[in-house]
């Protein structure tokens, strides 16, 4: 890796209550990626864990590159869905709670950024008040992991084959 590469600058945002069983697959994602990105030294790669977005975030996400939703999800889903994020705007009256594609919708009229910003949902089954993943949630993780993983090292594989583009032109 050359000296003088820029990298994108990667938010993840896992949202979820880890204290009401499934909801917790982002808080539970968060500390699955820790000690792997720890041992592989991604300093460009942010990773935030909240109860659930708000209209904050919109400021945080002006300042990255590429920016990562993760959250659990009722719908009948096999495993997990990576789809790309479009900004909507939000009623006011229900800011409390943001959706991905309304702090996406703020952070393109409030600070003229957009960047490219995705929801990675896994499938959860069990909503109760209590802590830990059920074990088709703990699967559904599992995969949805091995598949941002390979997703990261894509990502930053291209940022720099396009570099390397740059310098034989």
């Amino acid at each position: 890796m050359n000296v003088g590469e820029i990298k994108p600058k990667i938010l993840i945002h896992a949202y979820g209550n880890p204290g009401r069983g499934d909801d917790g697959i982002g808080s539970a994602f968060v500390q699955m990626c820790q000690p792997w990105l720890s041992h592989e030294s991604v300093h460009h790669l942010t990773i935030e864990s909240s109860y659930q977005l708000s209209v904050e975030d919109a400021y945080t996400m002006s300042e990255f590159d590429i920016v990562v939703f993760v959250d659990a999800t009722m719908e009948n889903i096999e495993n997990f869905t990576f789809t790309a994020v479009q900004q909507k705007q939000q009623s006011p009256f229900t800011t409390h709670a943001m959706s991905p594609s309304g702090a996406l919708y703020l952070c393109k009229e409030l600070y003229g950024k957009q960047p490219e910003t995705y929801l990675l949902q896994i499938g959860g089954y069990e909503w109760e008040m209590l802590e830990g993943l059920s074990e088709q949630a703990e699967k559904n993780l599992w995969k949805a992991f091995h598949f941002f993983r390979a997703k990261l090292e894509e990502w930053i594989e291209l940022e720099h084959y396009h570099e390397d583009e740059h310098e034989h032109s």
